[in-house]
């Protein structure tokens, strides 16, 4: 079994100093190269080489981080896939469906890893309540309010061509900074049976939704609503109310802050936790425990053959319901 994994970044932005930091803190891997259609190199790693494509690669690696806009996602995994090596993808795992099905697919044949970054999943008490949803501990769940209330300034939308445009971000906060709370709600309670919603576009001048919400249906009878917005001074961290026969669960940023179930005791209680990213008002990740996270069961996959926590095909739900979401407004 290979000890060692080497990992080439597909893409040179913020994101991908993150995943350069945390690929750093992890025992037996190290990244190898940096890909990027500038020859740019990463902000907080220069001494990493930089190659122009993954074909001009020159020295040995075993997996990629695709850290491009949204709309190249599959671009990247296809071609790792291609060489044979395996894929981690930045969220959203793409745009289109039919964008996700093929690099899905594309990696099947080839015999190579796909995981998505939803980091989420992993932290804090969000796998505690994963866990008891699906041993049926809280009762009939009839209600659930998400609200990811973000802010971002026009310094963020103007800081590259591509920010807030349909075409290559694919929509504005459902598809990027909700994304990663509609995976989990979809992880939770999965897709709806319908929904409705409305958008608009409020505080910035740009082309796709600033804010907005959606009320979802499902076939257990649930009603949910999904709330999404960077217009929401000063940026809030997400929040998660979940309603049931026994009593109620609020999440804030990850983490229980009000429990209410009957003949249940918070399992939390005596758990130290430390707060996540918030994402509330700014894209930077100082924090990169979950990504780590991600990264570690990622090379756990490769080298074990099982899968990633989160695949191509889990993580595809959640751009289909963000899909849905814009494809539903009244």
């Amino acid at each position: 079994m290979k000890k060692d994994i080497n990992f080439a970044i597909i893409g040179s932005g913020n994101i991908a100093n993150t995943y350069a930091k945390a690929i750093n803190n992890i025992n037996n891997a190290r990244v190898v190269a940096v890909v990027s259609k500038r020859l740019k190199t990463l902000a907080d790693y220069s001494d990493i080489p930089s190659f122009y494509t993954l074909n001009d690669i020159d020295l040995d690696f075993d997996a990629v981080v695709v850290c491009t806009p949204n709309k190249f996602h599959h671009v990247g995994a296809i071609d790792a896939a291609t060489l044979g090596k395996h894929v981690l993808c930045e969220k959203p795992i793409d745009i289109t469906l039919e964008s996700i099905d093929k690099m899905i697919s594309v990696c099947k044949t080839n015999h190579v890893k796909l995981a998505v970054a939803y980091q989420r999943r992993f932290s804090s008490d969000n796998p505690i309540i994963k866990q008891l949803i699906d041993s049926d501990q809280l009762g009939q769940i009839f209600s659930v309010d998400l609200a990811v209330k973000n802010y971002r300034d026009d310094n963020y939308y103007n800081s590259s061509a591509y920010r807030g445009t349909y075409d290559i971000d694919g929509g504005g906060p459902f598809i990027q900074q909700a994304s990663h709370y509609i995976d989990l709600y979809y992880w939770y309670f999965g897709k709806p049976l319908k929904l409705v919603s409305k958008l608009g576009t409020f505080v910035h001048d740009i082309e796709v939704e600033d804010h907005g919400a959606a009320i979802c249906f499902h076939d257990s009878g649930m009603i949910g609503t999904i709330t999404a917005s960077t217009a929401t001074k000063p940026g809030f961290p997400a929040k998660m109310e979940i309603y049931s026969s026994k009593g109620y669960i609020i999440i804030e940023n990850d983490i229980i802050t009000h429990w209410d179930i009957e003949g249940l005791k918070n399992p939390t209680l005596q758990k130290t936790v430390k707060n996540a990213h918030t994402g509330s008002s700014s894209a930077l990740v100082d924090d990169t425990t979950n990504h780590e996270t991600v990264i570690k069961d990622f090379i756990d996959a490769i080298k074990t053959g099982n899968d990633p926590l989160i695949t191509g095909e889990s993580a595809r739900h959640a751009t289909e319901i963000i899909l849905d979401i814009y494809n539903s407004q009244f």
